[in-house]
């Protein structure tokens, strides 16, 4: 294919860009993954499609200068879309495929958008609110609304763009929530662009794994104009999992990662899981070569690809550099990654910078900085620095924006008189120019992933639930939580006595209308108002400590003494014991008979099933949820043992009577039901493939003979379907699960089902008997799948884990067990749903581990439990993929 009529040679213009990849013939020039499968787009295909298309939107009436949003998520279609709108002289407005019909509605509306170019999902949220929007789907190309019927006949000449013209609008989070429109010159990504690739770091034969929403600024600029520019090749994982980003590395043989700090940092939990899980002496060897490493590493002495070439060969064999921005990397993880062999090129920036301002290269690194300005003819200034040289950091130069778009109070903040941009960042300078960035002016929060939260905004709209008396949201570990102060009164009112998930649930539904980025990763409950000034404003120093001390249970505490008519309930036979129960378990925590059970001492509605099976054990007393539900005290809790409450009565039951009940439960089941499991196994194998395009990695893991136990993240009521759809029968068949015996053996039809199916019944009145019934069937050396957080999770995150699992484990050496991640099951289907909708589900299998590599040297069977539940948290925490940073900004300080 000919050049591009319209490529401007001064300037990346898109049709610059468009001949560049046309030159390259059927060189790939994206490759997405299929499985373990590369498959590789060819430049010359994606530069005719994206100029036939350019056309033919010309053709179509898209005017030069006019805003176009496009909502969907990675792919070459989209990056065809996007090269053809800009190649037009129109102005892409990427938005983040996260994000809501509502939030989508409001930024397309204020940019005054005729044309969007939308994923299926998307169009059809939009649909009802299409007047006098035209829209266009990216992801069916061939449908009648696909882009495809609006390519032109051949490619025709572009239009000429200036350096000086807008090439594209950004929707940025503004301090009333609001998102902020501005616009970047083709001058501004020129100028960056220019500069990266005069740093000599990415050349024709690199392969730029690309794991982040190209809709960014940063992975835009940085993970798809650089390579098609420098004649590289992009990589687009087939999700953002860490199993499926491994395959990625490997199988499309990276040479190059973009990403941000938590992407890193989940590679490197993960690897670390990995290697706790070969033993303890494994993880001793590799801590002392990785110290080793990082010794002679910051002496200037880099051993690490040869000294860890067997973890290179198995994850990544042609990574040589890590590309960080979005946010700040912890000089630690940097360090790490260093020592292991790879290069870590880390920056600063804003998108109203074009993402780029400063950057650490291999040539010129000092890590703990953010680096040294990338393009040429920029500047930064440190605004009124105190004695340790720290201000608000200015800047100026070709890259920075020219101002916020019809928001005149915007732009008078944001730019001093003389027109240095302020970031509202707080940092220095070192001698040599180097950029250390030291923190945020004001309240404004920065996550992880470079998204900005004002928190008034957030607490407001949480605080809207009558549940939440008080809320202030605060950063902890790159992600958002809170502290909550329940009303009780209003939620007692309501016929609520569930405080903790109450609160769960209000704090759950007001996130659904909230961007991802603004949806809280933790929360704890306090028992009294929020510190705040006279003024009545929240103290939010002194929040972080406070979300610690009510994390832990607060500060040990010398217990208060009882009253006369307390003592002698605590004397009482039953109350005496479940009272040395709970002082030996909620050591240090504010216990007394008026104790909340939930608010001051941490049980929540997922904790009484491990403190139940303890009582009973000791006291015989059986409790149900129901009951621990409606104890508002500890006091309760006394009488209740002490025979002064209505008693649910269990019938009582021997040992003998025991065993013969977990016998018949888990008897193997008849090979003539063989036939039936195997029908229900294709039936759910077919679903899951049709409806969910189910796929699953790390399958090989499962093992085909032995006992064993898959441990897995709950999400969805589809989740025990899906974990058996997506093994071979042969794996399959071997499964055994716990059921509901309310729900799954209310009838002889359901009953019959739970038979066939290897399902034994859980009744949470007696705990007991489900522990029993699971070890019987991996004593059997056959399969059991357990979800430890035993409830679904109420907006997919991953939960603690019970130490149901740990009871059930403790002592069983030999049994195998393989940790599991479920992703898309919450979207499918998540707990309020009634019926599943078409959504993407993902299952990674890791790696298989002995029991005895996770058991933990305890006298305290319940310590044992906890210790095997956390342990097996971890590895399944390892598998889950990292979120993708947030709205439209792309650093540190955005």
């Amino acid at each position: 294919m000919d050049a591009i009529p319209g490529a401007d040679t001064t300037c990346w213009t898109p049709a610059r860009l468009i001949a560049a990849l046309a030159a390259r013939g059927n060189a790939p020039a994206v490759v997405t993954m299929a499985g373990e499968t590369p498959i590789p787009w060819a430049a010359a295909t994606i530069a005719n499609e994206a100029a036939r298309l350019a056309g033919g939107l010309i053709a179509a009436g898209m005017a030069r200068g006019e805003p176009v949003a496009i909502h969907a998520p990675n792919s070459p279609h989209w990056i065809v879309v996007r090269l053809a709108v800009a190649a037009t002289g129109a102005l892409p407005l990427a938005i983040d495929d996260l994000s809501g019909a509502h939030e989508a509605e409001a930024i397309i509306a204020d940019a005054g958008c005729r044309w969007l170019f939308a994923s299926a999902a998307h169009a059809a949220a939009a649909m009802p609110r299409r007047d006098g929007l035209r829209i266009v789907l990216v992801d069916e190309p061939d449908a009648p609304e696909g882009w495809h019927a609006l390519r032109g006949a051949d490619p025709g000449p572009l239009p000429e763009l200036r350096p000086d013209e807008d090439a594209l609008i950004v929707a940025t989070s503004g301090t009333t929530g609001a998102p902020k429109l501005f616009t970047l010159t083709h001058a501004n990504l020129t100028a960056n662009l220019t500069g990266v690739l005069a740093q000599g770091l990415i050349g024709p034969g690199d392969r730029m794994l690309v794991p982040l929403p190209l809709h960014h600024v940063y992975p835009f600029l940085v993970g798809l104009m650089t390579p098609f520019a420098a004649g590289a090749t992009v990589v687009l994982p087939e999700a953002v999992t860490g199993p499926q980003i491994v395959q990625a590395l490997k199988s499309a043989r990276a040479t190059i990662m973009v990403g941000v700090p938590r992407l890193y940092v989940a590679l490197l939990a993960g690897l670390q899981a990995r290697v706790a899980a070969r033993g303890r002496a494994a993880r001793m060897v590799f801590g002392a070569l990785l110290e080793f490493a990082t010794s002679l590493r910051r002496g200037g002495i880099d051993i690490g690809r040869r000294l860890f070439g067997s973890l290179h060969a198995q994850m990544a064999p042609d990574l040589r550099l890590m590309v960080s921005g979005g946010a700040k990397l912890d000089p630690e993880a940097t360090w790490m990654l260093e020592a292991l062999g790879w290069k870590v090129a880390s920056g600063y920036g804003l998108a109203e910078t074009a993402s780029l301002f400063t950057g650490n290269t291999p040539g010129a690194q000092r890590i703990g900085s953010e680096g040294r300005p990338i393009a040429a003819g920029t500047q930064i200034r440190i605004d009124a620095p105190d004695v340790l040289g720290i201000g608000e950091i200015l800047l100026r130069g070709p890259n920075v924006f020219a101002g916020y778009r019809n928001n005149p109070e915007a732009n008078a903040a944001a730019f001093t008189a003389d027109g240095w941009f302020r970031t509202g960042d707080l940092g220095r300078l070192d001698t040599d120019g180097f950029l250390y960035v030291t923190g945020r002016s004001k309240e404004l929060i920065v996550l992880g992933g470079g998204k900005n939260v004002m928190p008034e905004e957030v607490e407001e709209a949480y605080g809207a639930h009558p549940a939440i008396k008080e809320i202030a949201v605060l950063e902890r570990a790159g992600a958002l939580v809170a502290v909550v102060l329940p009303d009780l009164a209003a939620i007692r009112a309501g016929g609520n006595t569930r405080v903790e998930d109450v609160v769960r649930v209000a704090l759950t539904a007001a996130a659904q209308d909230l961007p991802s980025y603004q949806r809280l990763a933790g929360y704890v409950l306090a028992r009294e108002p929020l510190p705040r000034t006279r003024l009545g404003k929240v103290q939010r120093f002194r929040l972080a400590r406070l979300y610690e001390e009510l994390l832990e249970g607060r500060a040990p505490q010398a217990p208060a003494p009882l009253s006369e008519e307390d003592a002698a309930l605590v004397a009482t036979p039953g109350a005496r014991e479940v009272w040395e129960i709970l002082q030996a378990r909620y050591a240090g925590k504010p216990l007394s008979p008026e104790a909340n059970p939930a608010l001051d001492l941490g049980i929540d509605s997922l904790e009484w099933i491990s403190l139940a099976l303890e009582i009973e054990q000791r006291t015989g007393m059986r409790l149900t949820e129901h009951e621990m539900a409606e104890m508002a005290t500890v006091r309760a809790l006394l009488r209740r043992a002490a025979g002064g409450a209505a008693v649910v009565t269990v019938p009582h039951r021997s040992a003998e009577e025991l065993a013969a009940e977990v016998t018949r439960a888990t008897a193997p089941r008849s090979p003539l039901l063989w036939p039936l499991r195997a029908g229900g196994w294709a039936a759910a194998r077919g679903i899951g493939r049709v409806m969910f395009d189910l796929r699953a990695t790390g399958v090989e893991n499962v093992p085909r003979e032995g006992p064993f136990v898959i441990v897995a993240n709950h999400v969805s009521d589809l989740d025990p379907g899906l974990v058996a759809a997506s093994l071979p029968f042969a794996a399959a068949r071997r499964l055994w699960w716990s059921g509901a015996v309310e729900r799954l053996f209310a009838n002889a039809v359901a009953r019959g089902f739970a038979h066939t199916f290897q399902v034994f019944p859980v009744d949470e009145r007696m705990p007991a008997q489900a522990v029993a019934m699971a070890r019987a069937v991996l004593e059997r050396g056959q399969g059991l799948v357990w979800f430890p957080e035993s409830w679904r999770s109420p907006d997919g995150r991953l939960q603690r884990f019970l130490p149901g699992i740990g009871v059930v484990l403790d002592g069983m050496d030999d049994v195998t067990v393989v940790p599991a991640f479920i992703s898309g099951a919450f979207e499918a289907m998540p707990r309020d749903a009634r019926l599943p909708r078409r959504h993407p589900v993902r299952i990674a299998f890791g790696a298989p581990v002995a029991v005895r590599a996770l058991a933990v040297a305890s006298e305290d069977p319940r310590m044992r439990a906890e210790g095997l539940a956390e342990a097996l948290h971890g590895l399944v925490a390892a598998l889950v993929p990292p979120e993708p940073s947030g709205d439209g900004t792309d650093a540190t300080g955005s």
